[in-house]
């Protein structure tokens, strides 16, 4: 966890330092009104404090993915301001031995605001941004025994609130593709009960975003 968290830390120091860069050379650029465009995004990454596994032994086996992807829309009522709802996959885990097979899965739905500064604006070559996304964590697990004393299958379904503050910078390949890196943090309340092997799966998450301008 410590080296992917300084690796994803000097990455992005590279990127503010070429940002800076690009600022210098577009200085004299227009800025890119982003009022009324429309965006279809999707964003794929990883979980900083967690990591995809794949445990077998004879009587067991397990898999773990540490993976994280969403799909997403945002709109520019402003300038500098952008409405976001986003949903998608956020942790998956499968268990699978002689008498227990068990699954989960948590899927956010957001609902925030982005604010790209016009002072920090690359011209038109791209823009940095920040803003926070709240809402909903849909938590489900199923687990089926079978053994001596008979089977049966429990279903866990729970719902927590959560928000998820980000930073990042779009690049715009093309008047319609922009693509760029985001990080978030995700601090969403524990479940009542046990959702896979935890309570609480909060934490940062390293994500490439590529969106579709309209």
């Amino acid at each position: 966890m410590k080296n992917s968290l300084l690796l994803l830390i000097l990455f992005f120091i590279n990127s503010i330092s070429f940002t800076q860069n690009l600022k210098d050379d577009t200085s004299n650029n227009t800025v890119l009104n982003l009022k009324g465009k429309h965006s279809l995004f999707l964003q794929a990454g990883f979980k900083i404090n967690s990591s995809s596994s794949v445990q077998t032994t004879i009587t067991d086996l397990k898999a773990e993915t540490n993976s994280m992807g969403c799909i997403g829309y945002q709109y520019w009522f402003d300038p500098e301001w952008a409405v976001n709802v986003t949903t998608g996959i956020f942790n998956a885990e499968s268990n699978v031995n002689i008498t227990n097979i068990s699954s989960i899965a948590i899927i956010p739905v957001l609902f925030g605001f982005s604010y790209y500064p016009e002072a920090l604006s690359l011209g038109t070559a791209g823009r940095i941004y920040f803003g926070a996304n709240t809402g909903i964590y849909m938590g489900s697990g199923t687990e089926t025994k079978a053994g001596f004393s008979g089977t049966g299958t429990s279903i866990v379904n729970e719902t927590v609130l959560g928000i998820a503050p980000h930073a990042g910078i779009d690049f715009y390949i093309s008047t319609w593709l922009s693509i760029g890196p985001v990080i978030s943090y995700h601090f969403i309340s524990e479940f009542q009960e046990v959702v896979g092997n935890r309570k609480n799966y909060s934490g940062p998450v390293f994500c490439l975003n590529t969106g579709i301008l309209l």
